[in-house]
């Protein structure tokens, strides 16, 4: 029998060990997140393509070597097609830049007149020059690189990919571990539900913004199909995106309202009427715990940590709930008060 004081020794010692290791295993993301960040994501997307493998295998009788293969080159094929529509997108937008700078001149001018017009004095000289001087094409030549360096990070990730299916066992990949099958089948339905979903969205916004003309439509609808991963806050800044180059080509008028309109009601409807019928209980995480999973994962990672952190912390519950000592913990990531 262990007495009262070992036993408070005992806990406080295991709670610092586990701080510490807390500490220590942050500290390792960070100081390796560029290479653990693509093999993060190719983790996630090997899930989805294991499972279209095995689905070619199974319903169409595919061979194995073929379903892997098939596997491989639609994700080859979708990763070269954003790239390049990515590409020419921002090329025809940079073209446009100086119209576009002459639209924001018009619109400010018409701007600074009304205000004067009420007997407020503004410094419209100042304010024109400055505008006429802004690098609009040092800022879309500093986005080219960052484009670049998002490039060569998703050739880095078509290469885990490739090399996680081709060291696979077997050319359909399995699990016998419950645990993982387990991770492996949430996150899947998890992924497969906010893929289709944000495709879905993207194509739609892509639609409206195509039907009025507007530039960067498809760089602006890949933007949603990627910030539909980010919870929250993801939608927001999906939908504020676009309107400044609204506002360069359209001003205040009609048009803008009305696209800014269209693309919030279609960001509600999917998001938050649609997805969770699919998604049903989710990733059984609390709502605290997806915004807290959300901030802590940005700090370590930055922006691929904010698109990753949902199913890697429920991936972790998982594992946390499959371990005695840590089920609670578990259990408090779901909402739910330990027994």
């Amino acid at each position: 029998m262990v007495d009262k004081t070992t036993w408070y020794y005992q806990k406080m010692s295991a709670i610092c060990l586990t701080i510490i290791a807390a500490g220590v295993i942050t500290a390792a993301l960070v100081y390796t997140k560029a290479l653990m960040i693509p093999l993060v994501i190719a983790l996630f997307f090997y899930t989805i393509l294991a499972q279209m493998a095995a689905s070619l295998h199974r319903r169409l009788s595919f061979p194995a070597w073929l379903a892997m293969t098939v596997s491989i080159l639609v994700l080859a094929l979708c990763f070269a097609g954003i790239i390049y529509f990515t590409v020419n997108s921002v090329g025809g937008f940079i073209r446009g830049s100086e119209v576009y700078k002459e639209n924001l001149l018009a619109t400010t001018t018409d701007l600074l007149a009304r205000i004067s017009s009420h007997g407020i004095h503004v410094d419209q000289a100042s304010i024109v020059e400055y505008i006429r001087s802004l690098p609009l094409f040092d800022w879309f030549k500093n986005f080219g690189h960052q484009l670049f360096s998002l490039v060569s990070n998703t050739t880095l990730i078509i290469l885990f990919i490739i090399f996680l299916l081709l060291g696979s066992k077997k050319a359909v990949p399995t699990n016998v571990n419950p645990t993982v099958q387990e991770m492996l089948a949430q996150v899947s339905k998890y992924l497969s539900v906010k893929i289709v979903t944000s495709l879905a969205t993207a194509l739609l916004i892509w639609i409206v913004l195509m039907a009025f003309k507007v530039k960067l439509a498809f760089l602006f609808g890949m933007f949603f199909f990627l910030l539909n991963f980010i919870p929250s806050v993801g939608s927001i800044i999906a939908v504020l995106l676009p309107t400044p180059v609204l506002f360069l080509q359209y001003g205040f008028g009609a048009n803008f309202f009305v696209v800014l309109g269209l693309m919030i009601a279609l960001e509600f409807t999917i998001g938050n009427l649609i997805e969770p019928r699919f998604l049903g209980d989710g990733m059984d995480l609390h709502p605290v715990v997806v915004i807290a999973s959300l901030i802590f994962w940005s700090l370590v990672w930055g922006v691929p940590g904010a698109f990753l952190s949902v199913p890697i912390t429920a991936s972790i519950k998982i594992v946390l709930g499959k371990i005695k000592h840590t089920r609670p913990v578990a259990e408090l990531l779901a909402g739910r008060l330990p027994r």
